[in-house]
């Protein structure tokens, strides 16, 4: 009889568990899903114009960012993720092609190298991600993205300079789906900033 009530008792437990996974965190029911970053980058020269070239390196991840699993937060300093929605690649990695996207659209260097090109190159890029986050602490919820970006002469390794670009974008519903969407349609702008911020570094030498 106790190994019977054991056995039911484990059942209840498990259900529990898998029903608690199917919920996002508004407690509504979660169908299974994968996602894309992309943007949208049309022309934008750069008000500065550099002679010179630049390679972009894989961007790297702050820990809990380097996973294809989608991350939420309800509460500060705390990370959760989605059960059964998924981007289809790591966002760095998505990231990656669409940093040296812009940097090619807005015409400010002479060329554009996406590592692990071999032509030598006068500066590097280097870039971070440090949050890529649905907020749910705030209604309605936010979804907060975060790079990093440093200049680096390639010769001498020295730091031309650093900025962070943040975006705090509202969502327009309270999902995943919903975070995604927030995400590509702040991309664009944020990209755009990076490039003319690049552009402009480069042309103060050292």
């Amino acid at each position: 009889m106790r190994q019977k009530q054991w056995l039911i008792l484990t059942m209840v437990m498990f259900a529990g568990l898998w029903l608690t996974a199917c919920v996002g965190p508004q407690g509504k029911p979660q169908e299974s899903a994968t996602y894309l970053l992309h943007a949208t980058l049309p022309s934008k020269p750069a008000n500065v114009k550099s002679t010179q070239t630049i390679l972009i390196l894989p961007m790297r991840a702050h820990p809990g960012f380097d996973t294809s699993r989608m991350a939420y937060s309800r509460e500060p300093n705390r990370l959760e993720y989605y059960a059964y929605n998924r981007w289809v690649e790591t966002p760095a990695r998505m990231l990656t092609p669409l940093v040296t996207q812009a940097l090619e659209a807005s015409s400010a260097f002479s060329a554009v190298v996406q590592a692990p090109g071999s032509a030598r190159t006068q500066l590097r890029l280097d870039t971070e991600l440090v949050n890529l986050t649905h907020d749910f602490s705030t209604k309605p919820s936010r979804l907060h993205l975060m790079l990093r970006a440093q200049l680096v002469d390639a010769d001498t390794q020295a730091i031309r300079a650093s900025r962070n670009f943040e975006v705090q974008a509202p969502v327009a519903s309270e999902d995943a789906r919903g975070g995604v969407e927030a995400a590509n349609r702040a991309l664009p702008d944020l990209l755009a900033r990076l490039a003319d911020w690049a552009a402009q570094a480069s042309a103060h030498r050292p």
